[in-house]
């Protein structure tokens, strides 16, 4: 994510690992779809395309970017705070005595390089918990540098430890219905040179008591005041587990996915999004065409809720870029 010759930059996250396609834009609205339609998320990622797509809207649209920019990057997605935190930042450096093109681009570029430095220090302190045995780590969703700009959150200690010359080894979670885990997690760590297994959601739990599994580490999208995580549906359900059998559950996400607005996981909205991305599939065929085929019974319906709350008391620590936040 990134600002490219008056463009937004993106890469287009719903092709791989199959096809790495980059896509830029002079158009805000193109930005704002590429959040809804997930062609980037990530909390960190969506909150850095937000910023960059309000600077791109101040630059074409300025007469239009309170009264209409502001209200629709603000409501791409529901449920990541950082989305919101971005959208209040460039309010704010548009209201600023400096708000030219330059300066807003500026707000956007500084709000990007805040995340991912954030994130490095967040991954230093997150493999120093992971490095005193806790190297089979199991993972939900996609929690790397694709969706948090660069270094990732749950992926950025894993990442350093790599680099130091440790050998973690990573569980998957395939994370249905879109399958972020064995299509984008997978396919990073695969880049970075890091050993991992996909594993069905559901295998999770058995891998734990199996005694294969040193430690959980998931993102955020975000954390109320109490310490209530919001995060890819199917978190709660790790958690539980991880409780049951001991596993240390860790959550790392950078300051800017707590909401102290928010009292409590109760206060957090849950995305609902299309049945359709439960009832169908995308993907290549043996000879490189794109398709999408109906996988569930003719006829049937779906729920299809993108995140789950996450119970402070299930969580062993909350790691920051400030340090362990918090630690059950």
């Amino acid at each position: 994510m990134d600002w490219a010759d008056g463009a937004v930059r993106w890469i287009d996250q719903r092709r791989l690992p199959h096809r790495f396609e980059q896509v830029e834009s002079r158009d805000p609205e193109d930005v704002a779809r590429a959040i809804e339609t997930m062609a980037v998320r990530g909390a960190p990622s969506i909150g850095a395309a937000a910023a960059f797509g309000l600077a791109l809207a101040w630059r074409v649209d300025r007469a239009r970017f309170e009264s209409h920019w502001l209200p629709r990057f603000r409501a791409t997605r529901p449920t990541a705070v950082n989305l919101f935190h971005a959208c209040d930042a460039m309010a704010e450096a548009a209201s600023g005595a400096g708000a030219g093109d330059a300066g807003m681009l500026d707000a956007a570029q500084a709000w990007a390089d805040a995340e991912v430095e954030a994130n490095r220090r967040m991954g230093e302190c997150l493999a120093g918990l992971l490095a005193v045995g806790q190297r089979r780590i199991l993972t939900h969703c996609n929690a790397g540098w694709l969706a948090a700009v660069d270094w990732g959150t749950a992926l950025s200690g894993v990442y350093q430890l790599a680099r130091a010359g440790e050998r973690p080894f990573v569980w998957v979670d395939e994370t249905r219905p879109r399958l972020q885990g064995a299509r984008l997690t997978a396919w990073e760590l695969g880049q970075e040179g890091v050993d991992c297994r996909i594993q069905a959601d559901g295998a999770a739990a058995w891998r734990m008591a199996l005694g294969e599994v040193d430690a959980v580490v998931v993102g955020a999208d975000r954390i109320a005041a109490n310490g209530d995580v919001a995060n890819k549906i199917g978190t709660y359900a790790l958690s539980l587990a991880a409780r049951a059998h001991g596993v240390p559950f860790y959550v790392a996400a950078p300051t800017s996915t707590l909401d102290a607005a928010c009292a409590s996981g109760a206060d957090i909205v849950v995305e609902e999004r299309e049945a359709d991305e439960v009832l169908m599939m995308d993907g290549m065929d043996e000879d490189g065409v794109w398709r999408r085929i109906r996988v569930a019974a003719p006829g049937a319906d779906a729920v299809n809720p993108a995140f789950d709350v996450t119970p402070a008391a299930n969580v062993t620590a909350v790691v920051t870029e400030n340090g362990v936040w918090r630690s059950g």
